[in-house]
């Protein structure tokens, strides 16, 4: 449950101090096909954030979400997830606080590995997190076309 543990990371590093904050996963199911072979599966599970007596304001932790959103969960509208969900109460002291809810799907696939714990057939593998920070277009190296001259229409 890498999602779990990275947003962990940013709210006990970045946001506020880690006693001040509680996470963890409920409602969690396992998506798979069954049969012979095995590649992969699929985690969905929901993520609780609560945060007593922050000293943040709701819409900076809220930046910071978003700002985790787009490195690491660009693509929820095409796995179907519901947009994250707050409570919030100010404290008499300027305090807060906070309830996050945000709703999680992971991948996981099997990598052949000669060391792997899992074995299909005569191969070994491992089961690995497909959670990883988004590709950002502008830092992909330029394409470049590395086939013979005129094989490629002219443009006009």
């Amino acid at each position: 449950m890498k999602a779990l543990q990275s947003l962990t990371d940013l709210f006990t590093q970045s946001v506020t101090d880690a006693k001040n904050v509680e996470l963890w996963a409920e409602n969690g199911q396992i998506d798979c096909t069954q049969g012979l072979y095995v590649d992969g599966f699929d985690i969905a599970y929901t993520v609780n954030i609560n945060m007593s007596d922050v000293d943040i304001q709701p819409e900076i932790l809220m930046m910071h979400l978003v700002v985790w959103l787009n490195k690491y969960d660009v693509d929820r509208e095409t796995k179907g997830l519901e947009p994250p969900t707050f409570a919030t109460q100010c404290l008499d002291n300027g305090h807060f606080d906070l309830k996050l809810q945000i709703d999680i799907k992971e991948a996981y696939s099997l990598e052949e590995s000669a060391t792997g714990v899992w074995k299909q057939g005569d191969v070994r593998h491992d089961c690995v997190s497909d959670f990883a920070i988004a590709v950002v277009e502008d830092e992909l190296p330029a394409l470049e076309f590395t086939g013979p001259l005129g094989d490629l229409p002219e443009c006009s």
